[in-house]
């Protein structure tokens, strides 16, 4: 049976240490409950990413159950209080993209189909210089995910939040199990996100009673309402610039996370 180490072996026996590098948050810490570790934490420090890491992205059983992201983020960042599930989406994406960087390096082959001629140009993006886009909306009160916004038709003011990764999580499960038991000719992609992040209507906090008026609401009112959550969204700006190789268009496009972002060629 082999002794458990009481020194650091990598430091003492192999003089080298993980590198350690510090993330910025977008939301800057907002967001977060005063009693949460993250609340106005700016920056986190990560590890980079290791064997063990490489170990995590490989687990049959993660990917199934769907905590592959998670489990990395927990096993990388530094502060082990850190509960990923409360992070903002955009926070934990900040995150995933900067352990990329540190195992794989900058450097994300990817592919775009051209807006204009729909030719598939091959690209190469450099993860390191996507934009940050912190949070510039005042939350209705510091420590609180809860932001106001008037619908242009209705004039219906609305308290909303941004998505965290607990919320994405239970808006896939919840659509998975839609599919597997039910027979939809139409998806509630759009209602299913607008009730997810509406917190309240006119002060009606009332779950079942947003769920109705969001199925009802006007298109304009439910279409405005979502531009203007994603464009305040803190977050990457996870956009490229093409120029295409076919018809030479330029246009903006969004940078998908492939099988390549974590498993390089």
């Amino acid at each position: 049976m082999s002794e458990i180490p009481t020194h650091d072996i990598l430091k003492h026996d192999f003089n080298w240490s993980i590198p350690v590098e510090t993330v910025p948050l977008p939301s800057k810490g907002l967001v977060y409950n005063p009693d949460s570790r993250l609340y106005k934490v700016q920056t986190l420090d990560i590890k980079a990413m290791t064997a063990h890491e490489e170990d995590i992205l490989s687990s049959a059983a993660l990917i199934k159950k769907g905590e592959t992201i998670n489990t990395l983020i927990k096993s990388c960042v530094q502060d082990k209080s850190i509960n990923v599930g409360e992070m903002l989406v955009g926070d934990r994406n900040a995150l995933m993209i900067s352990i990329r960087v540190t195992g794989y390096g900058s450097e994300y082959k990817t592919s775009f189909n051209c807006p204009h001629c729909s030719h598939l140009n091959k690209a190469s993006v450099d993860l390191s210089n996507l934009p940050i886009k912190f949070l510039d909306l005042k939350p209705t009160k510091t420590g609180e995910n809860s932001f106001e916004y008037e619908l242009p038709v209705t004039k219906k003011k609305v308290l909303f939040k941004f998505m965290s990764v607990s919320d994405e999580k239970e808006l896939t499960a919840s659509r998975e199990a839609m599919t597997k038991h039910f027979d939809l000719e139409v998806e509630n992609n759009v209602t299913a996100n607008l009730e997810k992040q509406i917190i309240a209507i006119d002060g009606i906090t009332d779950k079942n009673k947003i769920k109705h008026f969001v199925k009802y609401m006007p298109a304009f009112d439910s279409r405005s309402l979502r531009k203007y959550v994603k464009e305040n969204e803190p977050g990457i700006k996870m956009q490229y610039d093409l120029v295409c190789s076919e018809c030479s268009g330029a246009s903006s496009v969004l940078v998908q996370m492939s099988r390549e972002f974590f498993w390089p060629s």
